[in-house]
């Protein structure tokens, strides 16, 4: 842990930068107490701000105070001004986000899902409130529990879901081309977020893409210059991510199940050799390495 005493100023940023993070009930001498998954805060009556050392604190107080600090070297830097950390600050400073991610690219077997949502300041805690948060936190059961709670708030949304035949066909069409399974996935991602876009018709939005390859999104994504967009990896941090990535998995989880019922595979525990010719080009992405011998 570490500390630094903060100004009146600062300590007023500061609680107004943290508003929406978890708070729990502060201990003896202190005045505000966050705990926010691994973001550790504690600000005492004394103006002292105790903080945990990783790097999702550094980028948030980075933001909100500009705390510096000395590296390796010596030398004085300043923590980036720009949060990574879903604090709201950055996302706060526009009318609308878009969050953009996608399950099943790296399992063999079942759909490939794409997802983007679209949503405002109110939007945002209201899926604060209900628990969304990095799906990578989140068991399957979890993910079912909260994706009936996300459509019952009405978010804004578009998913494309590619069962394994349909993504075959894609796949197949983009490598005749010399392109690969990243230009399908920048493809499918500016589909779901310009047609949020049109939905939003303002410039006054911020697009958080889940980051997988820079330079072919940009290639893709054909919008208007003065919508920000950023490509970060881990982006489930962001709540519109989070809640994109949610509605993907359960999408995922409930086409796999389709698929296993018709087919009467249960794909999580069959080898891709002991599926039948005729079905494995509808159950399996037939150009994955342990699939490709038994698919052609």
């Amino acid at each position: 842990m570490k500390s630094i005493k903060l100004t009146d100023d600062k300590i007023s940023k500061f609680i107004y930068q943290t508003r929406n993070l978890r708070h729990e009930k502060p201990h003896q001498y202190e005045r505000i107490r966050i705990k926010d998954g691994d973001v550790v805060l504690i600000l005492y009556n004394s103006k002292k701000l105790v903080y945990n050392d990783n790097s999702n604190t550094r980028d948030l107080l980075g933001s909100i105070l500009e705390i510096k600090e000395y590296n390796s070297t010596g030398e004085n830097y300043t923590y980036n001004k720009i949060s990574s950390y879903n604090s709201d600050s950055l996302l706060d400073n526009y009318s609308f986000t878009i969050g953009s991610d996608e399950t099943g690219k790296g399992e063999w077997y079942g759909p490939l899902v794409v997802t983007a949502v679209s949503t405002s300041h109110e939007d945002n805690l209201k899926l604060k409130r209900i628990g969304v948060t990095d799906s990578k936190k989140l068991s399957t059961k979890q993910i079912y529990k909260l994706y009936p709670k996300i459509e019952k708030l009405g978010i804004n949304s578009r998913t494309i879901i590619l069962k394994p035949f349909s993504y075959n066909r894609l796949y197949q069409k983009f490598t005749s081309k010399g392109k690969n399974l990243n230009h399908l996935l920048a493809y499918l991602h500016s589909k779901v977020i310009t047609e949020l876009l049109q939905d939003i018709q303002t410039t006054d939005v911020l697009v958080i893409i889940d980051k997988f390859d820079y330079k072919k999104m940009n290639e893709y994504l054909n919008i208007n210059d003065k919508i920000k967009v950023i490509q970060e990896s881990n982006g489930e941090k962001y709540i519109p991510v989070a809640t994109s990535s949610i509605i993907a998995k359960y999408n995922y989880e409930q086409t796999l199940k389709e698929i296993e019922e018709r087919y009467n595979i249960n794909l999580r525990k069959t080898k891709p050799k002991n599926i039948n010719k005729d079905v494995i080009d509808k159950v399996a992405k037939t150009h994955f390495k342990n699939v490709k011998p038994y698919a052609y």
